[in-house]
């Protein structure tokens, strides 16, 4: 009984409390920050990128990350959005391109698909990442 009442202790509950608080902190840090899932800018006059994002996913968070280190570079150049395939829009979005999450699709600016860059296999660093924009959009 004696055990029982240790734990019952008013530290156990805040600590608990403290333990869902860096839970849910952790859960928002990993949200794509930077990224509008309005994908009506596609075919509108400007190069879009859309990474079919699945935030649960490692190689969808490798390629997000990938993605943060180069956008930068190409703000000027390409629209850099998402479609969340943990959405029913986003899910509609990779269905109609037949791409699984962890890619990147590329549209030219009159909403010509350029190509896809697949998280797993296309971007495992900024330079490749960097390569694969390049060609498809022929900078």
């Amino acid at each position: 009984m004696s055990d029982a009442k240790k734990i019952n202790k008013p530290w156990s509950k805040w600590l608990t409390l403290l333990l869902f608080v860096a839970a849910l902190a952790f859960v928002v840090v990993k949200l794509p920050r930077g990224f509008s899932e309005d994908l009506s800018v596609i075919g509108q006059g400007k190069n879009v990128a859309v990474m079919v994002h699945d935030k649960e996913g490692v190689q969808s968070m490798n390629l997000m990350s990938m993605i943060n280190k180069v956008r930068g570079e190409y703000a000027d150049r390409i629209e850099f959005r998402v479609a969340d395939a943990n959405t029913k829009e986003g899910l509609a979005f990779s269905e109609k391109h037949q791409v699984p999450s962890a890619s990147l699709i590329l549209f030219a600016r009159d909403g010509r698909r350029l190509g896809i860059v697949d998280g797993e296999s296309g971007a495992q660093d900024p330079d490749a990442l960097r390569k694969a924009l390049d060609q498809a959009l022929r900078f």
